[in-house]
């Protein structure tokens, strides 16, 4: 078991410096802290949204024709709906996410009274990390493309009018929306249950919560909910054989940044504008190819996913970051006894 799931130092750490909460009351203030961070992360996009709209001649005219009953209200919002797909919403709402990151952040640091570092933000190696976990997150996903294109499960080729630029700065949101949730779901919540509870629940609880957090997303289905389950797994297996967060930060950003911006691919359900090839869903393959959902709601995903678990737990822990043994309570009590 400890193979499988190794105490490092960081979660040596977080225990040292908090004593925790029954793993339910730590869900709920998760929950807690979640909302806040997305209440106040919300709050730019819905600016730029409302700016957005306001200056789209399709929206003023879809006003139009609703105040004047020349269309229906289904009509009306179907019109409104199609503005907020631009990249002008989906951008800002990668950079954004930045805030959640900043709000675990101060409550983790002022409340729960744990440093950075028990996060599983060490200085160590930490470039060299960042850029295996990029290039494992591309190979990843480059995988469960590969494998669709082989099945006929996708079609494609280069996208037109590929605009670099934009595709860029894509990179740069995704950046931050992979370590946001990362922070969020292993280096928050996952560190967080593990202080008072074993580090096995807190690994599945951190997994289900993460695949739960896409419950609203475009075609959900239960086979999104457990492949994405099993990223958050596969995630929470990789920093506790790493020590640190920045592997998996890395892994996750180029997941999603190599998904849409790269192949074209919907995220979880949501499409993005700019990309360099453009990939289509074979209809009658859907459970191969995950079909509105986008790859990760197939069964290619799953076929890459359960692959790269077993993997990483036969991986060795990184040696460095292994926790010391600590002594039982019993044991230090005798000589305090003595004296």
């Amino acid at each position: 078991m400890k193979k499988l799931f190794p105490q490092t130092k960081m979660l040596q750490e977080a225990k040292a410096q908090s004593k925790g909460h029954f793993f339910i009351i730590e869900l709920l203030i998760f929950i807690v802290v979640l909302l806040v961070a997305e209440i106040i992360s919300s709050l730019p996009v819905l600016a730029i949204e409302i700016v957005d709209m306001l200056s789209n001649e399709r929206v003023m005219e879809a006003v139009r024709l609703m105040q004047s009953g020349d269309i229906t209200y289904q009509e009306y919002t179907s019109m409104i709906s199609e503005t907020v797909k631009s990249g002008s919403v989906v951008l800002p709402s990668l950079f954004v996410t930045g805030i959640v990151t900043l709000v675990i952040f101060i409550y983790c640091r002022f409340i729960e009274k744990r440093k950075l570092s028990t996060l599983g933000f060490r200085k160590k190696d930490f470039i060299a990390e960042y850029g295996v976990g990029m290039l494992i997150g591309t190979l990843m996903f480059s995988a469960a493309v590969g494998i669709c294109v082989f099945t006929g499960a996708l079609s494609g080729g280069i996208a037109d009018n590929i605009r670099w630029g934009m595709i860029g700065l894509f990179f740069v949101g995704f950046l931050i929306q992979g370590m946001s949730e990362e922070v969020m779901c292993r280096g928050y919540l996952m560190v967080s249950i593990s202080r008072r509870s074993h580090i096995a629940l807190a690994v599945a609880l951190s997994s289900l919560v993460f695949g739960a957090l896409h419950l609203g997303n475009n075609s959900f289905t239960v086979l999104a909910f457990i492949n994405i389950s099993l990223f958050g797994l596969f995630e929470a297996l990789y920093i506790l054989k790493r020590g640190n967060i920045w592997g998996v930060c890395g892994i996750h950003s180029l997941w999603n940044f190599v998904q849409g911006n790269f192949y074209g691919i919907s995220v979880s359900g949501f499409d993005e504008v700019d990309s360099v090839f453009k990939m289509s869903s074979v209809e009658s393959k859907t459970l191969m190819n995950g079909g509105g959902f986008g790859l990760e709601g197939g069964l290619a995903v799953t076929i890459v996913l359960v692959i790269c678990i077993v993997l990483i737990t036969l991986t060795k822990t990184k040696y460095s970051e292994l926790a010391e043994e600590l002594p039982d309570a019993a044991e230090e009590s005798v000589p305090a006894a003595a004296e």
